[in-house]
C-alpha cells in the first residue's frame, strides 16, 4: 500500500559514511574512558600514567544531572498545561464560533441539527 512512498535510497557521499564511522568508534572510546576513570582503582590509573583526572563524584554527578532536568522539565511542561487551561466553569471548554444551540422552533418538522446545551445534558445525566 505505501511501498512506493518510502524508497531507501543510499546516500551518495562516502565521506558521510567515514564520518559516521569516526563518531561510532569516538563515542565508544569516550564511553570506555568515562568507565576507566569511574570504575578503576586509583592504583591503577597512576599504574597506567593517568595522574590527574577529575574527582570520582562527577563520575555520578554527570549521568544524573540530564536526568534530574528531564524530570524537571517534564514536571514544569505540565504544570503549564495545567496552569493554561481554562477552568470547568468557562464556556470556552464548550463552546466556540461553530457551536449552534438555537432553539427548535421548526413545528412538527424535524429540527434541524445543533449541538445540545451542557447544562442540559448535565442536568440529565447527573441528577
Amino acid at each position: 500500500m505505501f511501498f512506493g512512498l518510502f524508497k531507501l535510497q543510499p546516500h551518495c557521499d562516502p565521506v558521510l559514511a567515514v564520518i559516521g564511522f569516526f563518531v561510532y568508534i569516538a563515542s565508544y572510546c569516550l564511553a570506555g574512558l568515562y568507565l576507566l576513570w569511574a570504575l578503576a582503582p586509583t592504583e591503577l590509573l597512576h599504574y597506567l600514567g593517568i595522574t590527574y583526572f577529575p574527582q570520582r563524584y562527577w563520575a555520578l554527578v554527570i549521568p544524573v544531572y540530564p536526568c534530574v532536568f528531564l524530570i524537571f522539565l517534564y514536571t514544569i511542561v505540565s504544570a503549564q498545561a495545567v496552569i493554561l487551561c481554562p477552568a470547568f466553569d468557562k464556556p470556552v471548554i464548550y463552546k466556540d464560533n461553530k457551536t449552534n444551540t438555537s432553539p427548535d422552533n421548526c413545528g412538527g418538522a424535524i429540527p434541524p441539527l445543533r449541538d445540545l446545551n451542557i447544562l442540559d445534558v448535565n442536568t440529565m445525566l447527573y441528577d
